[in-house]
């Protein structure tokens, strides 16, 4: 028995459309297809104008702070300058080893640490000084890894890019108590670091290193510890806290030691705060005052405003109120944008006094590129990153990024030029 078929008929939108509303409904979305496409090529052009402008606005970016121009070392006496010795100083704010940057550095199949990858695309910025110093902010001691206690590999990985002196004064350089203070310290020693902030040995927490021909004496401070009132008179006397008498002690002690130069870097300040504090600016007027010639500034975790004052012989001294940070896990957008400090000194061959010449800076930014990443913490250098990505290299960092970096660049500039 054959199956009954019915015919069915397809209908085709021109069933129910005459031919001009047909054609007239092709020719709007033809136009629409064609404005848009116009607009994407006008929104890509303005982009491509927008890159070139901010590009030009990068490069031309001035990262110096401040070059000597007075009669001691004279740019133009060439006989002075041919007797002058120069001497290199580089300075990065804290380092810190956050949990997250511990995780990221864990191997599970070698059950190891390494750290190198959060350093490796900035470790040819700083390793051209004859000094590279920063706070260690990160304890070494056998226990747990937290916040305040990280791998030591952790600090081979810094050493690495050519940190050589690091203090170890710091709010949280009682967290893991005495004997943390003391394995961190000879930790560090053992990895060939110049550590300068405790007082286990002696009373004065000074350092004193020949360069070339000078002697600088590196002093530093920090406002206090963590959990202060609960600490043993022993452990607070283990570390460099500030004090007028204790300055005035050490400043002494330097200059009986032969320094030349004397260099103070403290921890003060408040936590993610661009602002000077009224004590900041305290300590520093007393510290110039008392004959210190550089002043080195972290804890706040962001840049701060940096100056140049004469001091009562009428030499330069530069004060950073805070470099920020070197490396750290702080979400914080303007704890990211950090800086290299270079600062150089001669010693005048016109009356043998040491003298500050130049200070410039490179700015540098944590990356994170999220927690499934492989490697989720990189520093990079901010302004060859977004010089880069502006001239059309996009695969470098994603838009945002670059948002971010050339927002960054600009905060500095407008910090540090001023």
């Amino acid at each position: 028995m054959s199956r009954n078929r019915r015919n069915v008929r397809r209908h085709k939108i021109t069933d129910y459309l005459s031919t001009k509303t047909f054609l007239m409904i092709v020719a709007v979305l033809l136009a629409i297809i064609i404005v848009c496409i116009l607009i994407n090529e006008y929104k890509r052009n303005e982009d491509i104008k927008l890159l070139a402008k901010q590009k030009e606005e990068i490069d031309n970016m001035s990262e110096q702070i401040f070059v000597e121009i007075g009669d001691n070392i004279s740019q133009t006496n060439k006989e002075i300058l041919e007797k002058n010795e120069v001497i290199k100083m580089s300075a990065v704010g804290d380092i810190l080893c956050g949990e997250a940057m511990i995780k990221d550095a864990y191997d599970e199949e070698y059950e190891s640490y390494d750290f190198t990858h959060m350093f490796r695309r900035v470790a040819g910025y700083i390793n051209k000084a004859d000094i590279i110093m920063g706070t260690m902010e990160t304890n070494f001691t056998d226990g747990d890894y937290t916040e305040e206690n990280a791998p030591k590999e952790f600090a081979k990985a810094a050493k690495q890019t050519g940190i050589n002196l690091v203090t170890i004064s710091h709010n949280h350089s009682l967290d893991k108590g005495l004997k943390g203070l003391k394995d961190t310290k000879k930790y560090l020693k053992d990895m060939g670091y110049d550590v300068v902030g405790d007082k286990l040995e002696d009373e004065h927490a000074v350092l004193i290193r020949k360069i070339k021909d000078v002697n600088i004496a590196f002093l530093t401070y920090t406002y206090g510890v963590n959990s202060q009132s609960s600490k043993s008179k022993e452990e607070l006397d283990a570390v460099s806290i500030y004090s007028e008498k204790q300055v005035k002690s050490d400043i002494k002690y330097a200059k009986e030691k032969g320094a030349d130069y004397i260099c103070v870097l403290i921890h003060w300040g408040e936590a993610i705060s661009g602002e000077i504090s009224k004590q900041q600016k305290q300590m520093a007027d007393f510290l110039v005052d008392s004959g210190v010639d550089l002043i080195l500034g972290a804890h706040p975790s962001v840049v701060q405003p940096m100056e140049v004052r004469k001091n009562k012989e009428g030499k330069n001294v530069f004060i950073a109120y805070s470099i920020g940070t070197y490396i750290s896990t702080l979400a914080d957008e303007n704890a990211k944008v950090e800086l290299v400090l270079n600062i150089e000194l001669v010693k005048s061959g016109k009356d043998g006094k040491v003298y500050l010449n130049k200070v410039d800076y490179t700015p540098i930014y944590v990356l994170d590129n999220g927690r499934n990443s492989q490697n989720r913490y990189e520093l990079i250098d901010m302004k060859s990153t977004a010089s880069s990505y502006a001239s059309g290299n996009t695969d470098i960092v994603d838009r945002n990024t670059y948002n971010r970096l050339v927002k960054g660049l600009k905060r500095l500039d407008s910090i540090l030029t001023n």
